[in-house]
Protein backbone atom coordinates (compact mmCIF):
# COMPACT_ATOMS: atom_id res chain seq x y z
CA UNK A 1 0.00 0.00 0.00
CA UNK A 2 1.36 3.40 -0.94
CA UNK A 3 1.42 6.19 1.65
CA UNK A 4 -0.94 9.07 0.86
CA UNK A 5 0.76 12.18 -0.55
CA UNK A 6 0.96 15.31 1.65
CA UNK A 7 -2.50 16.86 1.73
CA UNK A 8 -2.84 20.35 0.28
CA UNK A 9 -6.51 21.21 0.66
CA UNK A 10 -8.66 23.91 -0.85
CA UNK A 11 -11.85 24.88 0.99
CA UNK A 12 -14.44 26.74 -1.09
CA UNK A 13 -17.52 28.31 0.53
CA UNK A 14 -19.19 31.71 0.45
CA UNK A 15 -20.13 31.35 4.13
CA UNK A 16 -17.16 32.72 6.18
CA UNK A 17 -18.12 30.69 9.26
CA UNK A 18 -18.19 27.35 7.40
CA UNK A 19 -14.95 28.32 5.67
CA UNK A 20 -13.19 28.97 9.01
CA UNK A 21 -14.54 25.83 10.68
CA UNK A 22 -13.42 23.44 7.96
CA UNK A 23 -10.08 25.19 7.52
CA UNK A 24 -9.41 25.01 11.27
CA UNK A 25 -10.25 21.30 11.32
CA UNK A 26 -7.95 20.55 8.37
CA UNK A 27 -5.09 22.56 9.81
CA UNK A 28 -5.45 20.65 13.08
CA UNK A 29 -4.69 17.51 11.06
CA UNK A 30 -1.51 19.09 9.75
CA UNK A 31 -2.79 19.78 6.24
CA UNK A 32 -1.82 22.81 4.19
CA UNK A 33 -5.03 24.76 3.59
CA UNK A 34 -6.09 27.33 0.99
CA UNK A 35 -9.40 29.21 1.01
CA UNK A 36 -11.70 30.59 -1.70
CA UNK A 37 -15.16 32.14 -1.53
CA UNK A 38 -16.38 31.07 -5.00
CA UNK A 39 -15.56 28.79 -7.92
CA UNK A 40 -13.61 31.36 -9.92
CA UNK A 41 -11.20 32.09 -7.05
CA UNK A 42 -10.88 28.35 -6.48
CA UNK A 43 -9.87 27.72 -10.10
CA UNK A 44 -7.19 30.40 -9.89
CA UNK A 45 -5.77 28.76 -6.77
CA UNK A 46 -5.87 25.33 -8.42
CA UNK A 47 -3.82 26.72 -11.31
CA UNK A 48 -1.28 28.34 -9.01
CA UNK A 49 -0.94 25.72 -6.26
CA UNK A 50 -0.37 21.96 -6.10
CA UNK A 51 -3.73 21.02 -4.53
CA UNK A 52 -5.01 17.44 -4.23
CA UNK A 53 -8.14 17.84 -2.06
CA UNK A 54 -11.05 20.22 -2.69
CA UNK A 55 -13.96 20.61 -0.27
CA UNK A 56 -16.54 22.87 -1.88
CA UNK A 57 -20.03 24.10 -1.16
CA UNK A 58 -22.63 23.44 -3.87
CA UNK A 59 -24.56 26.71 -3.85
CA UNK A 60 -22.34 29.76 -4.29
CA UNK A 61 -22.63 33.01 -6.27
CA UNK A 62 -20.84 33.19 -9.62
CA UNK A 63 -19.48 29.72 -10.28
CA UNK A 64 -21.13 27.15 -8.03
CA UNK A 65 -19.60 23.96 -6.71
CA UNK A 66 -21.01 21.76 -9.46
CA UNK A 67 -19.49 23.93 -12.20
CA UNK A 68 -16.20 24.02 -10.28
CA UNK A 69 -16.03 20.23 -10.12
CA UNK A 70 -16.83 19.95 -13.82
CA UNK A 71 -14.03 22.43 -14.62
CA UNK A 72 -11.54 20.52 -12.47
CA UNK A 73 -12.34 17.21 -14.16
CA UNK A 74 -12.30 18.70 -17.66
CA UNK A 75 -8.60 19.58 -17.49
CA UNK A 76 -5.88 16.89 -17.40
CA UNK A 77 -3.72 17.09 -14.29
CA UNK A 78 -0.48 15.46 -13.22
CA UNK A 79 -1.98 14.23 -9.94
CA UNK A 80 -5.47 13.24 -8.91
CA UNK A 81 -7.65 15.86 -7.17
CA UNK A 82 -10.18 14.45 -4.71
CA UNK A 83 -13.47 16.40 -4.77
CA UNK A 84 -15.80 16.52 -1.77
CA UNK A 85 -19.13 18.38 -2.05
CA UNK A 86 -20.87 20.17 0.83
CA UNK A 87 -24.62 20.12 0.28
CA UNK A 88 -27.94 20.31 2.01
CA UNK A 89 -29.46 18.35 -0.89
CA UNK A 90 -29.93 14.75 0.08
CA UNK A 91 -32.13 13.56 -2.77
CA UNK A 92 -30.89 10.89 -5.17
CA UNK A 93 -31.19 13.10 -8.26
CA UNK A 94 -28.83 15.72 -6.85
CA UNK A 95 -26.30 13.08 -5.80
CA UNK A 96 -26.32 11.50 -9.26
CA UNK A 97 -25.87 14.94 -10.86
CA UNK A 98 -22.87 15.64 -8.65
CA UNK A 99 -21.26 12.26 -9.29
CA UNK A 100 -21.61 12.79 -13.02
CA UNK A 101 -19.74 16.06 -12.55
CA UNK A 102 -16.84 14.12 -11.02
CA UNK A 103 -17.53 14.46 -7.30
CA UNK A 104 -15.91 11.73 -5.18
CA UNK A 105 -17.80 12.15 -1.91
CA UNK A 106 -20.48 14.21 -0.15
CA UNK A 107 -20.77 15.89 3.20
CA UNK A 108 -24.39 16.74 4.03
CA UNK A 109 -25.02 19.89 6.07
CA UNK A 110 -25.15 20.15 8.98
CA UNK A 111 -22.10 17.92 9.59
CA UNK A 112 -20.07 17.00 12.65
CA UNK A 113 -16.25 16.95 12.97
CA UNK A 114 -16.17 13.14 13.41
CA UNK A 115 -18.09 12.73 10.17
CA UNK A 116 -15.71 15.10 8.35
CA UNK A 117 -12.78 13.15 9.80
CA UNK A 118 -14.20 9.85 8.53
CA UNK A 119 -14.73 11.34 5.06
CA UNK A 120 -11.12 12.57 5.09
CA UNK A 121 -9.86 9.06 5.93
CA UNK A 122 -11.68 7.78 2.85
CA UNK A 123 -10.13 10.59 0.79
CA UNK A 124 -6.65 9.65 2.04
CA UNK A 125 -7.14 6.03 0.98
CA UNK A 126 -8.20 7.08 -2.52
CA UNK A 127 -5.33 9.55 -2.86
CA UNK A 128 -2.89 6.85 -1.71
CA UNK A 129 -4.24 4.47 -4.36
CA UNK A 130 -4.05 7.18 -7.02
CA UNK A 131 -0.47 8.00 -6.00
CA UNK A 132 0.40 4.32 -6.36
CA UNK A 133 -1.14 4.20 -9.82
CA UNK A 134 0.70 7.36 -10.82
CA UNK A 135 3.99 5.89 -9.58
CA UNK A 136 3.43 2.67 -11.52
CA UNK A 137 2.43 4.63 -14.61
CA UNK A 138 5.60 6.71 -14.38
CA UNK A 139 7.70 3.57 -14.13
CA UNK A 140 5.86 2.03 -17.08
CA UNK A 141 6.39 5.23 -19.07
CA UNK A 142 10.10 5.22 -18.21
CA UNK A 143 10.40 1.56 -19.22
CA UNK A 144 8.50 2.22 -22.45
CA UNK A 145 10.73 5.20 -23.28
CA UNK A 146 13.84 3.13 -22.60
CA UNK A 147 12.52 0.33 -24.81
CA UNK A 148 11.66 2.85 -27.54
CA UNK A 149 15.22 4.21 -27.42
CA UNK A 150 16.68 0.71 -27.64
CA UNK A 151 14.37 -0.20 -30.53
CA UNK A 152 15.38 2.99 -32.32
CA UNK A 153 19.06 2.09 -31.88
CA UNK A 154 18.38 -1.43 -33.18
CA UNK A 155 16.50 0.00 -36.18
CA UNK A 156 19.38 2.35 -37.02
CA UNK A 157 21.93 -0.46 -36.68
CA UNK A 158 19.97 -2.65 -39.09
CA UNK A 159 19.54 0.20 -41.57
CA UNK A 160 23.29 0.81 -41.40
CA UNK A 161 23.93 -2.76 -42.57
CA UNK A 162 21.91 -2.42 -45.78
CA UNK A 163 24.05 -2.34 -48.94
CA UNK A 164 24.25 0.69 -51.20
CA UNK A 165 22.69 0.50 -54.67
CA UNK A 166 25.55 -0.74 -56.82
CA UNK A 167 26.71 -3.04 -59.63
CA UNK A 168 28.58 -6.31 -59.34
CA UNK A 169 29.99 -7.09 -62.76
CA UNK A 170 27.14 -7.02 -65.29
CA UNK A 171 24.49 -7.08 -62.54
CA UNK A 172 22.95 -3.88 -61.11
CA UNK A 173 21.04 -3.67 -57.86
CA UNK A 174 18.68 -1.01 -56.50
CA UNK A 175 16.11 -1.04 -53.73
CA UNK A 176 13.93 0.79 -51.30
CA UNK A 177 13.19 -0.11 -47.71
CA UNK A 178 10.67 1.37 -45.29
CA UNK A 179 10.84 0.33 -41.66
CA UNK A 180 7.61 -0.23 -39.77
CA UNK A 181 6.66 1.62 -36.60
CA UNK A 182 8.18 -1.33 -34.74
CA UNK A 183 11.56 -2.91 -35.25
CA UNK A 184 10.80 -5.53 -37.84
CA UNK A 185 12.58 -8.53 -39.27
CA UNK A 186 13.07 -7.65 -42.95
CA UNK A 187 16.60 -7.83 -44.26
CA UNK A 188 18.30 -8.15 -47.62
CA UNK A 189 21.80 -8.23 -49.06
CA UNK A 190 23.82 -8.85 -52.21
CA UNK A 191 27.52 -9.52 -52.55
CA UNK A 192 30.02 -11.33 -54.81
CA UNK A 193 30.77 -14.93 -53.96
CA UNK A 194 33.82 -14.83 -56.20
CA UNK A 195 34.71 -13.19 -59.51
CA UNK A 196 31.93 -15.06 -61.33
CA UNK A 197 29.03 -15.66 -58.97
CA UNK A 198 26.86 -13.23 -57.01
CA UNK A 199 24.59 -14.00 -54.06
CA UNK A 200 21.44 -12.04 -53.21
CA UNK A 201 18.45 -12.59 -50.94
CA UNK A 202 15.49 -11.05 -49.10
CA UNK A 203 14.52 -12.28 -45.61
CA UNK A 204 11.33 -11.62 -43.66
CA UNK A 205 11.29 -12.79 -40.03
CA UNK A 206 7.84 -13.49 -38.59
CA UNK A 207 6.84 -10.93 -35.99
CA UNK A 208 8.32 -7.66 -34.79
CA UNK A 209 10.53 -6.38 -32.03
CA UNK A 210 14.08 -6.92 -30.89
CA UNK A 211 13.94 -10.73 -31.25
CA UNK A 212 12.87 -10.48 -34.90
CA UNK A 213 15.52 -7.85 -35.61
CA UNK A 214 18.23 -9.94 -33.96
CA UNK A 215 17.21 -12.99 -35.97
CA UNK A 216 17.39 -10.96 -39.19
CA UNK A 217 20.87 -9.79 -38.16
CA UNK A 218 21.94 -13.35 -37.31
CA UNK A 219 20.60 -14.64 -40.64
CA UNK A 220 22.70 -12.07 -42.46
CA UNK A 221 25.81 -13.24 -40.60
CA UNK A 222 25.01 -16.90 -41.27
CA UNK A 223 24.65 -16.32 -45.01
CA UNK A 224 27.79 -14.20 -45.19
CA UNK A 225 29.77 -16.82 -43.26
CA UNK A 226 28.67 -19.52 -45.73
CA UNK A 227 30.24 -17.74 -48.73
CA UNK A 228 33.42 -19.85 -48.63
CA UNK A 229 31.46 -23.10 -48.56
CA UNK A 230 29.17 -21.95 -51.40
CA UNK A 231 32.17 -20.88 -53.48
CA UNK A 232 33.83 -24.27 -52.96
CA UNK A 233 30.68 -26.11 -54.11
CA UNK A 234 30.35 -23.92 -57.20
CA UNK A 235 33.93 -24.57 -58.30
CA UNK A 236 33.70 -28.35 -58.05
CA UNK A 237 33.75 -30.18 -61.41
CA UNK A 238 30.23 -30.69 -62.74
CA UNK A 239 28.64 -28.44 -60.12
CA UNK A 240 25.13 -27.17 -60.80
CA UNK A 241 24.11 -23.69 -59.71
CA UNK A 242 20.57 -24.83 -58.87
CA UNK A 243 21.75 -27.73 -56.74
CA UNK A 244 24.20 -25.50 -54.86
CA UNK A 245 21.53 -22.86 -54.14
CA UNK A 246 19.03 -25.48 -52.95
CA UNK A 247 21.65 -27.21 -50.79
CA UNK A 248 22.60 -23.86 -49.23
CA UNK A 249 19.05 -23.07 -48.13
CA UNK A 250 18.55 -26.64 -46.90
CA UNK A 251 21.68 -26.21 -44.79
CA UNK A 252 20.44 -22.86 -43.45
CA UNK A 253 17.27 -24.60 -42.27
CA UNK A 254 19.18 -27.47 -40.66
CA UNK A 255 21.43 -25.11 -38.72
CA UNK A 256 18.56 -22.88 -37.69
CA UNK A 257 16.52 -25.81 -36.39
CA UNK A 258 19.49 -26.91 -34.28
CA UNK A 259 19.95 -23.55 -32.57
CA UNK A 260 16.38 -22.22 -32.59
CA UNK A 261 14.94 -22.30 -29.08
CA UNK A 262 12.08 -19.94 -29.91
CA UNK A 263 8.96 -20.13 -32.05
CA UNK A 264 10.43 -17.66 -34.55
CA UNK A 265 10.83 -18.53 -38.20
CA UNK A 266 11.55 -16.61 -41.37
CA UNK A 267 10.87 -16.67 -45.09
CA UNK A 268 13.58 -16.13 -47.66
CA UNK A 269 14.09 -15.84 -51.39
CA UNK A 270 17.72 -16.80 -52.01
CA UNK A 271 19.51 -16.43 -55.32
CA UNK A 272 22.85 -17.19 -56.94
CA UNK A 273 23.65 -15.62 -60.31
CA UNK A 274 26.35 -16.70 -62.77
CA UNK A 275 27.57 -13.49 -64.40
CA UNK A 276 29.28 -15.35 -67.25
CA UNK A 277 26.29 -17.36 -68.44
CA UNK A 278 23.38 -15.30 -67.13
CA UNK A 279 21.93 -18.30 -65.34
CA UNK A 280 20.32 -17.61 -61.99
CA UNK A 281 19.04 -20.05 -59.35
CA UNK A 282 16.23 -18.97 -57.03
CA UNK A 283 15.18 -20.85 -53.91
CA UNK A 284 11.90 -19.86 -52.30
CA UNK A 285 11.27 -20.73 -48.65
CA UNK A 286 7.79 -19.48 -47.82
CA UNK A 287 8.54 -16.09 -49.39
CA UNK A 288 6.42 -14.24 -51.97
CA UNK A 289 7.31 -15.29 -55.50
CA UNK A 290 9.86 -12.98 -57.19
CA UNK A 291 8.88 -11.40 -60.50
CA UNK A 292 10.86 -12.00 -63.70
CA UNK A 293 10.63 -9.22 -66.27
CA UNK A 294 11.41 -10.33 -69.83
CA UNK A 295 12.44 -7.27 -71.88
CA UNK A 296 11.33 -8.64 -75.24
CA UNK A 297 7.83 -9.67 -74.24
CA UNK A 298 7.52 -6.98 -71.52
CA UNK A 299 5.87 -9.67 -69.43
CA UNK A 300 5.98 -10.12 -65.67
CA UNK A 301 6.28 -13.76 -64.58
CA UNK A 302 6.15 -14.94 -60.95
CA UNK A 303 8.82 -17.56 -60.19
CA UNK A 304 8.26 -20.36 -57.66
CA UNK A 305 5.37 -21.78 -55.69
CA UNK A 306 6.24 -21.10 -52.07
CA UNK A 307 7.99 -23.76 -50.05
CA UNK A 308 8.18 -23.95 -46.26
CA UNK A 309 9.70 -21.13 -44.20
CA UNK A 310 13.06 -21.64 -42.52
CA UNK A 311 12.66 -22.94 -38.98
CA UNK A 312 9.29 -24.55 -39.57
CA UNK A 313 10.18 -28.25 -39.89
CA UNK A 314 13.23 -30.50 -39.75
CA UNK A 315 14.47 -32.47 -42.74
CA UNK A 316 13.11 -30.15 -45.43
CA UNK A 317 14.72 -30.42 -48.85
CA UNK A 318 14.45 -27.21 -50.84
CA UNK A 319 14.44 -26.92 -54.61
CA UNK A 320 15.68 -24.22 -56.94
CA UNK A 321 14.16 -22.62 -60.03
CA UNK A 322 16.85 -21.92 -62.62
CA UNK A 323 16.37 -19.16 -65.19
CA UNK A 324 18.39 -18.05 -68.18
CA UNK A 325 18.60 -14.28 -68.09
CA UNK A 326 19.03 -12.24 -71.22
CA UNK A 327 20.51 -8.75 -71.39
CA UNK A 328 17.87 -6.36 -70.10
CA UNK A 329 16.20 -9.00 -67.92
CA UNK A 330 15.11 -8.01 -64.45
CA UNK A 331 14.22 -9.73 -61.22
CA UNK A 332 12.07 -8.05 -58.58
CA UNK A 333 12.18 -9.39 -55.03
CA UNK A 334 9.97 -8.04 -52.27
CA UNK A 335 8.50 -8.74 -48.86
CA UNK A 336 4.80 -9.13 -48.12
CA UNK A 337 4.88 -5.64 -46.64
CA UNK A 338 4.56 -4.41 -50.25
CA UNK A 339 1.58 -6.47 -51.36
CA UNK A 340 -0.15 -6.34 -47.96
CA UNK A 341 0.16 -2.56 -47.59
CA UNK A 342 -3.37 -1.40 -46.74
CA UNK A 343 -5.12 1.83 -47.61
CA UNK A 344 -7.52 3.72 -45.36
CA UNK A 345 -10.37 1.35 -46.27
CA UNK A 346 -8.29 -1.72 -45.35
CA UNK A 347 -7.85 -2.81 -48.99
CA UNK A 348 -4.46 -4.40 -49.79
CA UNK A 349 -2.15 -3.05 -52.48
CA UNK A 350 -1.75 -6.57 -53.94
CA UNK A 351 0.62 -8.12 -56.45
CA UNK A 352 -1.37 -7.04 -59.51
CA UNK A 353 -0.95 -3.35 -58.71
CA UNK A 354 2.74 -3.88 -58.06
CA UNK A 355 3.16 -5.67 -61.40
CA UNK A 356 1.34 -2.87 -63.20
CA UNK A 357 3.64 -0.22 -61.70
CA UNK A 358 6.77 -2.19 -62.59
CA UNK A 359 5.54 -3.07 -66.07
CA UNK A 360 5.01 0.61 -66.82
CA UNK A 361 8.62 1.28 -65.81
CA UNK A 362 9.77 -1.06 -68.59
CA UNK A 363 13.50 -0.78 -69.20
CA UNK A 364 13.88 2.51 -67.34
CA UNK A 365 16.77 2.69 -64.84
CA UNK A 366 16.35 0.56 -61.74
CA UNK A 367 16.15 3.57 -59.43
CA UNK A 368 13.12 4.72 -61.43
CA UNK A 369 11.38 1.40 -60.76
CA UNK A 370 12.14 1.58 -57.04
CA UNK A 371 11.01 5.19 -56.77
CA UNK A 372 7.85 4.54 -58.79
CA UNK A 373 6.78 1.69 -56.56
CA UNK A 374 7.60 3.68 -53.43
CA UNK A 375 5.43 6.59 -54.65
CA UNK A 376 2.61 4.23 -55.59
CA UNK A 377 2.62 2.69 -52.11
CA UNK A 378 2.67 6.07 -50.42
CA UNK A 379 -0.24 7.30 -52.53
CA UNK A 380 -2.11 4.09 -51.82
CA UNK A 381 -1.68 4.47 -48.07
CA UNK A 382 -2.49 8.18 -48.07
CA UNK A 383 -0.70 8.57 -44.75
CA UNK A 384 2.68 9.87 -43.63
CA UNK A 385 2.70 7.56 -40.61
CA UNK A 386 5.09 4.64 -40.38
CA UNK A 387 4.11 1.43 -42.15
CA UNK A 388 2.47 -1.39 -40.18
CA UNK A 389 5.06 -3.84 -41.51
CA UNK A 390 8.53 -3.53 -43.00
CA UNK A 391 8.44 -2.85 -46.74
CA UNK A 392 11.32 -4.27 -48.76
CA UNK A 393 11.82 -4.11 -52.52
CA UNK A 394 14.99 -5.31 -54.26
CA UNK A 395 15.48 -4.94 -58.02
CA UNK A 396 18.14 -6.69 -60.10
CA UNK A 397 19.02 -5.92 -63.73
CA UNK A 398 21.27 -8.10 -65.91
Amino acid sequence: MFDPPPIRALVVDDDPLILRLISFFLKSKGYAVFEASDGHDALRLLEAEDINLVITDWVMPGMDGLALCQAVRSKPRDAYVYLMMLTSRGNAGSLVEAMEAGVDDFLVKPFSPPELGARLHAALRVLALEAGLESRNRKLAEAYNQLSRELDIARKMLLGLLPDPSSIGPVSFNWFFKASSYVGGDSFDYFPIDGRYTCFYVVDVAGHGVSAAMLAFNTRNQIRSAVGQIAALLTQPGSDIGAVAAASVTEFNRRFMQMNETSLYFTIIFGILDAESGRVALVQAGHPAPLYFHPGRRSMEPIGEGGLPIGFLDEVEYEANVLQLEPGSRLYLYSDGVTECANGAGELFGRERMEEVLRECGAAPLDHAAQSLERALQQWRGSAEAYDDDVTFLALAY
